[in-house]
């Protein structure tokens, strides 16, 4: 098959961030995802499912923008800290094998190399929050 006419036949290519907004995307649609199915008990505790939602996804921007590795850091443990939490009552419980599910996805694209790449890249080139040492004398 040829390419069509006017073309070089060469593949469109993704903008260079695509891989990982679709990753922070993929762990933001999870974290809304479980805070939809975690009860959080009465009215007011209603209101907690949608601060953590808020925390949750200011991390997310800290990763994506500031290249943190700390909020990267945050999200994962305490997306871990859930999957252990819910797992240990997943055997009989298929609501809580969901919402452990629900943590595994928020963990598992922040793990993936482009995210990992991505928070490091600030680390190998060197900036001014982190300067070069100095030479010994």
């Amino acid at each position: 098959m040829h390419p069509p006419a006017g073309t070089t036949g060469e593949a469109v290519r993704a903008p260079a961030g695509a891989p990982l907004v679709v990753l922070l995307g993929l762990s933001a649609a999870f974290l809304a995802l479980q805070v939809a199915l975690t009860d959080y008990g009465d009215a007011p505790g209603a209101a907690t499912g949608w601060w953590w939602l808020v925390v949750g996804c200011l991390l997310l921007v800290a990763v994506g923008r500031r290249r943190s590795r700390l909020a990267r850091g945050t999200a994962v443990v305490s997306a871990l800290v859930g999957v252990v939490v819910y797992s240990t009552t997943a055997v009989g419980d298929p609501h809580a094998a969901l919402l452990a599910l629900t943590f595994l996805g928020q963990a598992l694209p922040l793990l993936t190399a482009p995210v990992r790449r991505h928070v490091q890249a600030d680390r190998c080139r060197g900036s001014a929050a982190s300067p070069p040492p100095a030479p010994a004398p």
